[in-house]
C-alpha cells in the first residue's frame, strides 16, 4: 500500500474515531481569534467544528446529546480528584450558553453532580494558571478507535485556532494526544486539567499518535483569559443543606430528578415546565423495576399532577409501601403510564 493510500486510510480512521464522539463536546483550549466567549473551556456543539474530519447525522447528535445528560451523575466523579472535578465545574458555564435545550440540560446536571462531589470531598480552589495553547478536541472513543487501531485512550484534535501556540508547534486535525509530559490522559478534562496547571510560557510535551507512530510535541503554554467560577460555596450550612437535598433525591425510590427547565420542555415537546425531570435511578429499585428510565419526565403519581421533583417525594410519603401507584411519564414525545411498587427507602 503506498503512503498516500496510508494517509488517507488514517485520516478516514480517525475520522471514524471523531464522528462517534460522546456529545461532540469541542473544548476551546486557547480562546484568542476564536468564536467562542473568552473562558468557555468545553463548550459542547451539535456538530464538530467546520472543516473537522468529523460530521454526524441529525439523529445520531440528538442520540449523543442525551447521552451528555445521562453521564452527569455524582459517581463520574466520586473516583476523581478534586482538581478534576473542579475542571468539570469550570465547563459548566458554556454548557448553560449553548442554545441547544439538550446540552443545556447537561449542563445543570453537571453542576449539581459535580458540585455535590465537590462537597462530599471537602474540595478548595486549587488556583491553576489557566492557560491554553489552542485547540479544538473531543474525548476519543475506545471502542471506534480500537476498530481503527488508534490509541484507545485521549483526546483527538478537531483543528488548532490561527496564531495559537498550538498551531505553531505543528499540531495538526486528526492528532491523538495521550500524554502530557509523560503523564496518560484519559479523557479531555485529564488534558485540561494538566495544561491548566503548566506555567504560563513554559513548554510542554504533547505525546502524539500521527501517522501510525508516536512523537513528542513541545508546546507553549499561552494565557486563558478569565473564567467564571461555579464552584459551590463551602460553608458548614451549605454542605448540610446539600447533604439534605442529596439524602431526600437518593430515597425518591431510586432515583435522581431535576427540574424541567423550559428549552428543555420545548426540546421533548412538553407544554410547560411542570414535572419531574429523571436524572438517573437506581438498579433494581422501585423506579428501575417500574421500567422508568433517564431523560424520562415525571408528569403524575396516582393520578395526581406533579409539579417537581418535592411533588414525587410528598405524593409517595402519602402512600403505603408495597402500593402499585400508577406513574405518568413523558418519553418519546408522548405521555406512557407505568407501575411502580412503592418501597420503603
Amino acid at each position: 500500500m503506498g503512503a498516500g493510500w496510508k494517509s488517507a486510510g488514517r485520516v478516514m480512521g480517525t475520522a471514524l474515531i471523531a464522528s462517534s464522539l460522546s456529545g461532540c463536546i469541542v473544548d476551546p483550549v486557547y480562546l484568542i481569534g476564536s468564536a467562542f466567549t473568552a473562558g468557555d473551556d468545553d463548550t459542547p456543539v451539535a456538530a464538530p467544528p467546520p472543516g473537522s474530519a468529523a460530521s454526524l447525522s441529525e439523529s445520531d447528535n440528538s442520540a449523543n446529546l442525551q447521552k451528555l445528560i445521562v453521564r452527569e451523575t455524582p459517581d463520574r466523579y466520586r473516583p476523581r480528584n478534586c482538581e478534576y472535578v473542579e475542571m468539570s465545574l469550570a465547563d459548566v458555564p458554556s454548557y448553560l450558553n449553548s442554545t441547544n435545550a439538550y446540552v443545556k440540560q447537561a449542563g445543570e446536571s453537571r453542576r449539581a453532580a459535580a458540585s455535590q462531589v465537590w462537597q462530599e470531598k471537602g474540595c478548595t480552589p486549587a488556583n491553576f494558571p489557566g492557560g491554553k495553547i489552542g485547540i479544538t478536541m473531543d474525548t476519543i472513543d475506545p471502542q471506534r478507535a480500537a476498530m481503527a487501531g488508534v490509541p484507545t485512550s485521549g483526546v483527538v484534535v478537531y483543528s488548532t485556532v490561527p496564531g495559537s501556540p498550538a498551531q505553531q508547534a505543528g499540531i495538526q486535525a486528526n492528532d491523538v494526544v495521550v500524554a502530557v509530559n509523560d503523564q496518560a490522559i484519559a479523557d479531555s478534562v485529564d488534558f485540561r486539567v494538566l495544561v491548566a496547571k503548566a506555567p504560563l510560557g513554559s513548554t510542554i510535551s504533547l505525546k502524539v499518535w500521527r501517522y501510525l507512530a508516536y512523537q513528542n510535541v513541545p508546546v507553549v503554554v499561552g494565557a486563558g483569559g478569565t473564567q467564571v467560577s461555579m464552584l459551590p460555596v463551602s460553608t458548614p450550612a451549605v454542605a448540610k443543606a446539600n447533604a439534605v437535598s442529596s439524602a431526600s433525591n437518593a430515597n425518591l425510590q431510586g432515583m435522581n430528578l431535576g427540574a424541567v427547565t423550559p428549552s428543555y420542555a420545548k426540546a421533548v415537546g412538553l407544554s410547560s415546565t411542570q414535572g419531574a425531570w429523571v436524572i438517573d435511578t437506581v438498579k433494581g429499585s422501585a423506579a428501575d423495576k417500574a421500567g422508568i428510565k433517564p431523560l424520562d419526565v415525571i408528569v403524575e403519581v396516582g393520578g395526581q399532577e406533579v409539579a417537581s421533583a418535592q411533588d414525587v417525594a410528598d405524593i409517595s410519603s402519602r402512600m403505603r409501601v408495597g402500593y402499585k401507584a400508577t406513574v405518568s411519564v413523558w418519553r418519546n414525545q408522548a405521555k406512557r403510564d407505568v407501575l411502580m411498587v412503592l418501597k420503603n427507602e
